[in-house]
């Protein structure tokens, strides 16, 4: 349910939002096509959002919208705690937790992810086989969110994220800002939505590892070998920049179609990355009585990921809620991925 606090008059809103459209689409200018660091950044959080083709910038309404917009979790009057876990392809598990705490002016969101391989034995020239040592691979993410409405239809927010890649004995780490707004428009209940997402610093791998022996003088005899660090490549963020746009065909208040029992809910995301071409997703939820759930994507302009599909069940407890909710996604060539989630507010 959203709050509407109405600190400031709705035209003020209007152009506050604005003007933070003209912020973030100066931000967007960084587009430099290549080689990123931290790809986990793009695996999306949240069952929901994902069985709706991750189309989810203006909407965002529920725990796992702080990865998408951190503007949606102005909406939410309940503490909502929610886990997830994604059986990922190539052996990897990918799993995300979120915190939302509202109170009477601002709502906070704490968040993390993982990315965690399986132990990989160590091969080396010498024991191409294997040493018989083990290591793995994490990716992980830390993340900190504000988010309040500054009008009746304009919420804003604001993530500082924390970001930590591990192999063995390297990591490389670095800081990041996730930036975005939701403006609620009087027409039809129609919502705008966008967001810049990883702002940050350049990610550089160090470690002992990296540390070797080595002769200064190659071209003279008898020097003794010195110890040395290799030196290793820095590479920027998957900085993108997001617009959405979402709205109910059937729905109460204000739908197209208004309907007590049976909502339809559209959505379509268009995509700006820093390392790739312009992307779209497309997505749609249908809802029974708010209690049940089905949900279907499309995602245009990606290798691999196309349709996806996914549904959901809340249930009431008291003044509980206790929703589950599955998605699927089609990978191509790739294993298809299942992501199950588990969201309950008190």
């Amino acid at each position: 349910m959203m709050k509407r606090f109405g600190l400031i008059k709705s035209k003020k809103g209007l152009w506050a939002g604005v003007m933070l459209l003209t912020l973030v689409t100066a931000g967007s200018g960084f587009n430099k096509v290549g080689t990123t660091a931290a790809p986990f950044l793009k695996i999306e959080l949240g069952a929901r959002p994902v069985a709706m083709g991750g189309s989810f910038v203006a909407l965002a309404n529920d725990p796992s919208g702080i990865y998408y917009n951190p503007a949606g979790i102005a909406e939410l009057n309940k503490i909502y705690v929610t886990g997830g876990h994604t059986v990922w392809f190539a052996d990897l598990d990918y799993n995300y937790a979120t915190f939302v705490l509202p109170t009477s002016r601002i709502n906070f969101g704490v968040w993390g992810s993982f990315l965690i391989s399986d132990d990989i034995e160590i091969t080396t020239i010498e024991n191409p086989e294997g040493t018989g040592q083990y290591y793995n691979y994490v990716d992980g993410l830390l993340g900190f969110t504000i988010s309040a409405f500054l009008s009746d239809r304009l919420s804003v927010g604001l993530s500082g994220k924390y970001i930590q890649q591990t192999l063995y004995n390297e990591s490389a780490s670095t800081f990041a800002l996730d930036v975005g707004s939701i403006l609620r428009t009087p027409f039809r209940g129609l919502r705008l939505g966008m967001c810049m997402v990883n702002y940050g610093g350049r990610m550089q791998l160090s470690g002992n590892d990296l540390i070797v022996q080595t002769d200064p003088w190659p071209d003279y005899q008898g020097n003794p070998d010195v110890e040395a660090r290799l030196t290793t490549e820095s590479f920027p963020l998957p900085l993108a920049f997001k617009l959405g746009i979402a709205f109910d065909v059937i729905g109460e208040d204000e739908a197209f179609f208004r309907d007590e029992n049976h909502r339809i809910t559209i959505a379509v995301d268009g995509i700006h990355p820093n390392d790739g071409e312009e992307k779209l997703h497309i997505g749609c939820e249908y809802s029974l009585f708010e209690m049940l759930f089905l949900r279907g994507g499309y995602k245009v302009n990606y290798d691999t990921q196309k349709f996806t599909a996914g549904a959901g069940m809340k249930v009431a407890i008291g003044t509980r809620d206790i929703l589950v909710d599955y998605a699927y996604v089609d990978m191509d060539v790739l294993d298809a991925t299942h992501r199950i989630s588990v969201t309950i507010g008190f």
